[in-house]
């Protein structure tokens, strides 16, 4: 179909509804994704009930807060001091902040941690189920880990050598960024760093035409 040159609205409600279906997913663990998903969609258009694995009333779930910016900041002031933390140390943080179980397993499963894992690559896959895309899941990092007391909402920001590392590592997880399309955002953004006493800010990719992160 040839570009009609129209700008591509994205309905605001969008990110809410792809993250109700990753949860619905992760829930019912359908055999076949794709015919689930179109069964899931057809009958949210038609107004019908959802495909979902339902929880019974007499099962026992006390796991069910979902994650939220504010948690997995508490829990990267509690782990962020050590690069490697174990996978039960992650799970008695997890359950104790009330944590959905099936969430903390999707995550394991999609990072492929073992017994010891890299807390940052866990922050960072944390942050992707918060916003969904790279250019969201950066944004969410960068609030949570803003280095400068000047960079104040809606602008955050952290050294460049720690935005290399979390959008290399999600880039890799996505395996949708090709390595010329990461290259060239992270020359844009050094550049932009470099000028900024080596930072990089939301602003600097959120709402920019010069860099698209994937």
């Amino acid at each position: 179909m040839p570009h009609t040159g129209k700008q591509v609205v994205i309905p605001p409600e969008l990110p809410d509804i792809l993250k109700q279906f990753t949860k619905d997913a992760i829930r019912t663990q359908p055999e076949n994704l794709l015919e689930w998903a179109t069964l899931y969609f057809s009958a949210m258009v038609q107004g019908q009930p959802l495909p979902v694995k339902k929880t019974e009333d007499n099962e026992v779930t006390p796991n069910t807060v979902d994650l939220t910016p504010e948690i997995l900041a508490t829990m990267h002031q509690q782990l962020h001091g050590k690069d490697t933390v174990t996978k039960e140390e992650v799970r008695q943080l997890w359950a104790s902040l009330g944590l959905a179980d099936d969430l903390l397993s999707h995550i394991m499963k999609v990072g492929g941690f073992e017994d010891n894992l890299a807390w940052v690559k866990f922050f960072a896959l944390g942050c992707s189920y918060l916003g969904g895309t790279i250019k969201n899941a950066l944004t969410h990092a960068l609030y949570i880990l803003n280095s400068d007391s000047a960079c104040k909402p809606p602008d955050a920001c952290i050294s460049f050598q720690d935005f290399r590392f979390l959008y290399s590592y999600l880039a890799a997880v996505d395996r949708e960024v090709s390595q010329a399309q990461m290259e060239q955002a992270l020359a844009y953004l050094e550049t932009q760093a470099n000028a900024k006493g080596g930072l990089v800010k939301v602003s600097d990719f959120v709402n920019s035409r010069k860099v698209r992160l994937g």
